[in-house]
């Protein structure tokens, strides 16, 4: 005879087979069941209502937004430079009666957004909050914008090709994904030996937006020698 548990057991096991089979694409979703389970695995924590930060190298931290707008997580980490690349800037409130400085970029998570023109510039400002404290580089997440920036830094210090730099940064905060877009100027500034042209520097600095920092006079001089110089070497 049959017993309930015998007989619930399979009444299970056949709902299982009809919605498996059910589904379009049952590969796929059990492919996408098992990313959602990685995902909440290597995150357990909302990166939208918890902060979230990772050291990278001494005195560097990548981090969601909830984190950089966190006084008591700046005051903690001893935080003296704010790299923002976000489609909005952090609440002023953040800097209220602070000596920190503030670089923002104004960039959305798509993969036609151009951050390689930005690199130089985030690269100096991280290299200034190193030797003058700690530096924290952040966008909604913490996961693409900010991870290109971060590995852009990293690929440019190291002199180590993008796949070695993003290696490095993802063992240290597991979930960055920075979008295709990314990977390709990324990889593209690898072939370009870690520079960027004049104009394209010129370019960032014209849309970059900074608050309370002066970085702005030394991203002039450096534009300015990025146009002139090789002007004045045609010219000649």
């Amino acid at each position: 005879m049959i017993s309930v548990k015998s007989f619930l057991v399979g009444m299970l096991r056949s709902a299982f087979v009809v919605a498996f089979l059910s589904i379009p694409n049952p590969v796929s979703a059990l492919t996408g069941f098992k990313s959602w389970s990685r995902k909440a695995l290597y995150h357990k924590v909302d990166l939208c209502t918890q902060s979230c930060y990772s050291q990278i190298i001494p005195g560097l931290y990548l981090s969601n937004a909830r984190a950089a707008a966190d006084r008591n997580v700046l005051r903690h980490l001893n935080i003296t430079h704010v790299l923002t690349v976000e489609a909005h800037r952090l609440p002023k409130t953040t800097f209220l009666d602070t000596n920190i400085n503030t670089l923002f970029i104004r960039a959305f998570d798509t993969p036609n957004t151009n951050l390689l023109a930005y690199f130089p510039m985030s690269n100096a400002f991280i290299e200034e909050g190193l030797q003058k404290g700690n530096v924290i580089v952040h966008c909604h997440f913490g996961v693409s914008r900010s991870a290109t920036l971060v590995i852009a830094f990293i690929m440019q210090k190291y002199k180590i090709s993008y796949e070695q730099a993003f290696n490095f940064v993802r063992q240290r905060r597991r979930f960055i994904n920075p979008n295709p877009g990314f990977v390709s100027q990324l990889k593209e500034y690898q072939r370009l030996n870690y520079d960027v042209n004049g104009f394209q520097r010129f370019e960032a600095f014209m849309n970059v937006n900074a608050r309370r920092h002066k970085y702005k006079i030394a991203s002039l001089a450096a534009v300015v020698v990025g146009v002139l110089v090789p002007l004045a070497v045609l010219i000649v």
